[in-house]
């Protein structure tokens, strides 16, 4: 059902927007060669001596929602999966193995944690049919921040509906973050609010956006900030809820200029049409706990 209720979230907010990052890679490697190769910026290979890591980014993410007073949820990779040949999709799962089992990574969990951002599992390549997998990484990752994880989404969004829902279901997660597309943009199934495939409290959130789509799909900034105020009106209209994917990669403006700049964009949007900006497990707690369609 897709219908407006009026106050169906908190404090007459008329609509939420959802912000997260997938933390899959923390480190540039082959991308400082296949970048060049691609682009012939001469930038990608003299980022190799650079003394910051050009893809770690945590404090710019930080600093930036701190300045709006808004918090996003973060899903932590820990692959294993080995390098193959066999489809060139796993090649580049594969190659960058990022982990959330380093210690560097695992002390910026900590105090993203702390300071009230969400932690949740960026579930491997192979995860969202291996349950024991699932579960192994659920593990580790509760290890790190002490205490339950509670949300999920598959690398590479893969899921298998509706068996990957039902491993996750099982394994405690409260909510599924993988429903939506890498390739377009917009509402799967026109889905304007979150869902229960069991009808129980296990709660699908679709994701509306995604940053390399936006940025494949439209080349100049005010194109994409004009059909991002779009999205945005259109689900306040709904009443909906629309969820946003920015990769902790692309908040390096030297490799991906005007990026930054357009997640600061939707928040402020977001805040000016009176949506509820915040983390995914604000929305899908209040979600299970109110909701009735």
């Amino acid at each position: 059902m897709n219908e407006f209720r009026e106050g169906i979230w908190p404090e007459n907010y008329k609509f939420a927007l959802g912000l997260s990052h997938d933390v899959d890679e923390t480190k540039k490697t082959y991308q400082y060669l296949t970048h060049f190769l691609k682009t012939l910026r001469t930038y990608h290979l003299l980022s190799l001596f650079q003394v910051q890591e050009p893809y770690w980014n945590f404090e710019k993410i930080m600093e930036l929602e701190e300045k709006y007073k808004v918090r996003s949820t973060f899903f932590f990779l820990h692959e294993t999966k080995r390098f193959t040949f066999r489809h060139a999709r796993e090649i580049l799962a594969t190659l960058n193995k990022a982990s959330f089992r380093e210690e560097k990574v695992a002390e910026m969990i900590q105090v993203l944690d702390k300071k009230n951002w969400e932690i949740g599992l960026h579930g491997s390549y192979n995860s969202y049919k291996d349950k024991e997998l699932m579960r192994e990484e659920k593990r580790l990752l509760e290890e790190i921040v002490g205490h339950p994880v509670l949300g999920v989404r598959q690398h590479y969004l893969n899921l298998q509906i509706p068996q990957t829902w039902q491993i996750q279901r099982e394994l405690g997660f409260h909510y599924d973050a993988s429903y939506g597309s890498n390739r377009d943009i917009g509402f799967l199934d026109n889905k304007y609010f979150p869902f229960r495939p069991f009808q129980d409290d296990f709660v699908v959130i679709p994701l509306v956006l995604m940053d390399y789509c936006l940025f494949s799909k439209f080349r100049f900034f005010k194109e994409r900030l004009k059909h991002c105020r779009e999205l945005i009106e259109f689900i306040r209209e709904k009443g909906g809820v629309m969820v946003i994917l920015w990769h902790l990669r692309v908040f390096n403006e030297d490799e991906f200029p005007g990026a930054k700049n357009i997640y600061e964009e939707i928040i402020k949007i977001g805040l000016d049409q009176g949506g509820w900006v915040t983390s995914l497990n604000q929305i899908v707690e209040w979600w299970r706990a109110h909701a009735t369609i």
